[in-house]
């Protein structure tokens, strides 16, 4: 399910792109195992809530931020696990945690946090020479914290490049410049 209160959007002939809305966009998902029907194998329930917003403040520019929570219950193989998304391109990704690998975390329960900050030019426009290339600075950070019970691996080994998130959260912070090559 996903709300999003005056969400608008622009529709194509085979999509439709989101512009946002003034207000919060909530989404949950719920998954649900039930053993034997459809030939599966196994009973679990799975939900992920998550909240994303964006703020302005004018002259000091606008702030996103995501929230998010899941949760599992039953036991399940490791591809069914809430598994961390992590970024090995060059190209930033706002969803993904850029400096971690792919499947390099797992959890059956989390609660993560993301959060970024667009000055819009604010500090590089105060440079002459700087102002024209109208660059605009961001600063972000993201954090995940979770956990993952043993009781998954009695089903599948879980792979050896990846580990759980007990007892220390993922953090990761970056500063930057965006608008470099005028896209």
């Amino acid at each position: 399910m996903r709300y999003a209160k005056d969400e608008k959007f622009v529709y194509g002939e085979f999509n439709r792109i989101s512009l946002g809305s003034k207000s919060p966009i909530l989404s949950l998902n719920v998954d649900l195992g039930v053993k034997g029907f459809l030939k599966s194998n196994y009973n679990y329930q799975k939900v992920k809530l998550n909240v994303t917003d964006k703020l302005f403040f004018g002259y000091l520019g606008s702030f996103r931020y995501t929230i998010e929570a899941g949760k599992m219950w039953g036991t399940v193989p490791y591809p069914f696990l809430f598994i961390h998304q992590g970024n090995e391109t060059w190209g930033y990704s706002y969803s993904d945690f850029n400096a971690m690998n792919i499947g390099e975390f797992m959890s059956d329960e989390y609660a993560s946090l993301s959060v970024a900050h667009y000055f819009g030019g604010l500090f590089l426009n105060r440079i002459p020479l700087l102002r024209r290339l109208k660059w605009r600075e961001l600063v972000t950070a993201k954090i995940v914290y979770g956990k993952l019970n043993d009781r998954h691996s009695q089903v599948m080994d879980l792979p050896s490049f990846t580990s759980s998130l007990s007892n220390k959260p993922y953090i990761e912070a970056s500063a930057g410049i965006e608008n470099i090559f005028k896209i």
